[in-house]
């Protein structure tokens, strides 16, 4: 049997579809490879698109939710009232914290044409310069409940301006709660000391201006760029660092030492006051000592002697008649009294008192002499001398009038009582002799006691006398006195007789006297 064989153009034809499935093949290869390839190039095109988002720290880029959620909570694009090229705004937003729950996370997301620096509850959370970037700060720790600020500095350089913010928190039970740009910032006029801690706006701080809502252009619906950065939140401050408590503890401080001067000088002035009424009081005892004991002494002398006369054989025509001595010095007796009682009551302690006193005492002191009197006294107010000036004052004129009837040989002489500012002054004017300073007997000490006296008081004495021209003895007595003058200002040592520089040759205090 003869084999079967191909004929030679159908073995060319097997070899041409074999050639052709090779093609077919290779081309569907091609094809699937130029699906792969375009795909590949789309995916790559399409992911060329999206956000070229960054984390600081080396941590791996997140998903392009995480662009959508890190412009959850923006708000609106806000600025100033006006737009100006290298412009520089303040803007200010208080929110508050509920009181049950503090906030355990919270994320900002700021962007601003063309800067911003930000700043929460005063501490910097951070700053940028490119409006195409979005800068999301997220943040740990807690924030106490209560109010807390938002402040944002924006820098526009030219052309169109405008911030826009989110603070996005979350609280302790699980609630959101969003802080974003709108009308209800306030924008500050200038930055004042402690704005970016201010709880309440100030007077003239005016609401923010709408500039485009987010996604409006000129600017983007999705950022550029999105950095996120890791920051914490502004640590709560204890209540003895806050400048309340401060100011309280400052004013408290203040007060307490205040109160313990006054407390300390109160102590002084008392302690002074007592040891003066125990001055006052041994004076009033030598005064009854030496004055009313002389005098009653005196008297029982006389007493005595009128019994042992009464009893002699040979009356004593010469002497005088004893019970009118007794009269007399009884009478001595109640007048030094009165002069006692007057200088420690203080009932009698105006002017218009010391003048009626004065007075009274000249009147009755000048009725024996051949001295005539007249009184000039001004209409005086109803202020008050001190009862140690009082007694100075009142002794000093005792003595001028004591003189005037011992050495001057007057036949009139003016007591002057008048208020000129706030000096009291007396004056005692007469006609008589007068003196020369200088031949006045050094060992007499009226003159020095007055000068004394007054130089005691705060006051003054001025003596004006020439032979021939009568004597003028004025007394000034201050009236307006500070109530610690006395304790701070140091006290009176005598030089000499009277407490002033004497003069050498006369030893009278050689300032006061003119003569």
């Amino acid at each position: 049997m003869t084999p079967n064989l191909a004929r030679p153009d159908e073995n060319v034809s097997l070899l041409s579809r074999l050639k052709h499935g090779v093609t077919v093949c290779v081309l569907c290869i091609l094809s699937a490879a130029g699906l792969t390839a375009r795909a590949e190039t789309n995916a790559a095109a399409s992911l060329s698109n999206a956000p070229n988002i960054y984390v600081d720290y080396g941590q791996t880029p997140p998903s392009y939710n995480a662009v959508k959620r890190a412009t959850n909570g923006l708000g609106c694009w806000i600025w100033a009232q006006q737009v100006l090229d290298k412009q520089t705004i303040y803007l200010w937003r208080a929110f508050q914290v509920p009181q049950s729950d503090p906030v355990v996370h919270a994320q900002l997301s700021i962007s601003a044409d063309n800067a911003f620096t930000v700043w929460l509850d005063g501490q910097e959370i951070g700053a940028g310069s490119d409006w195409r970037t979005l800068s999301s700060y997220e943040l740990s720790g807690k924030l106490a409940p209560g109010t807390h600020v938002l402040a944002v500095e924006g820098f526009n350089d030219c052309d169109k301006a405008g911030v826009i913010v989110g603070l996005r928190l979350k609280l302790a039970d699980g609630r959101i709660l969003n802080i974003p740009s709108d009308t209800t910032w306030r924008v500050v006029p200038r930055p004042v000391s402690g704005w970016q801690t201010a709880a309440k706006p100030q007077e003239g701080w005016l609401p923010a201006r709408f500039i485009a809502r987010l996604g409006q252009g000129p600017w983007w619906a999705i950022p550029t760029t999105v950095a996120h950065i890791q920051g914490s939140l502004p640590e709560p401050v204890p209540f003895w660092r806050t400048s309340r408590f401060q100011f309280i503890l400052f004013t408290g401080c203040a007060v307490f030492v205040l109160a313990g001067l006054y407390l300390l000088i109160q102590l002084a002035i008392q302690s002074k006051t007592h040891k003066f009424l125990q001055i006052e009081r041994d004076r009033i005892a030598r005064d009854i000592h030496d004055d009313l004991g002389s005098k009653i002494t005196q008297l029982l002398l006389t007493g005595e002697a009128s019994q042992i006369r009464r009893h002699s054989p040979v009356p004593d025509s010469a002497s005088a008649d004893p019970v009118l001595q007794m009269c007399s010095g009884a009478r001595d007796i109640l007048a030094t009294i009165d002069e006692i009682i007057w200088i420690v009551n203080s009932q009698h302690d105006t002017l218009n008192d010391f003048a009626i006193h004065a007075c009274k005492y000249t009147e009755r002191f000048l009725e024996s002499s051949l001295i005539r009197f007249r009184f000039d006294v001004d209409e005086l107010p109803g202020k008050k001398l001190t009862q140690l000036a009082r007694r100075n004052l009142f002794l000093a004129v005792k003595e001028a009038l004591n003189n005037s009837v011992k050495h001057s040989h007057a036949t009139e002489l003016t007591v002057r009582i008048r208020l000129e500012g706030s000096a009291f002054k007396v004056i005692v004017e007469d006609n008589g002799i007068g003196f020369d300073g200088r031949q006045v007997n050094p060992e007499r000490n009226g003159l020095n006691n007055v000068m004394l006296r007054m130089h005691e008081i705060g006051g003054s004495s001025e003596i004006i006398s020439r032979p021939g021209e009568g004597c003028r003895i004025c007394l000034s007595c201050p009236l307006i006195k500070p109530r610690f003058h006395h304790f701070l200002s140091k006290p009176a040592h005598p030089e000499g007789a009277a407490g002033l520089p004497a003069d050498r040759e006369t030893g009278l205090p050689a300032k006061p006297m003119r003569t």
